[in-house]
């Protein structure tokens, strides 16, 4: 069967059209494609910041009270007292200690 020239150009051009619509369609679709190594290298990258800003916040409130025990006799007072027990030579000190509510349950004599 014998088909005209123009019939054969346009029927190129059509399937020259076809080809080129489905490659604007399949080709956005793979270069928007994450790869799955970048998502959890993000993933990480957002993990770190987080550890980053928590360290930050521990330095800038261990800043202050370095800064305080170089300058605020009460800080020093209060930390001698804590850490070290240290006592005024005329205070008494009584210490508590809580009973455990599971002994009074039980009526352990």
């Amino acid at each position: 069967m014998h088909m005209p020239p123009a019939f054969r150009r346009w029927g190129a051009r059509f399937g020259l059209a076809v080809m080129i619509a489905i490659a604007i369609g399949y080709v956005p679709g793979q270069v928007a494609r994450r790869d799955p190594r970048a998502a959890k290298l993000e993933a990480q990258i957002d993990e770190l910041t987080a550890e980053a800003r928590e360290v930050a916040a521990r330095n800038a409130g261990l800043r202050r009270e370095i800064e305080a025990l170089r300058s605020d006799v009460g800080a020093i007072e209060d930390r001698a007292r804590t850490d070290l027990g240290m006592v005024y030579p005329d205070e008494v000190v009584l210490r508590l200690t809580p009973e455990e509510p599971e002994a009074e349950l039980q009526g352990t004599p």
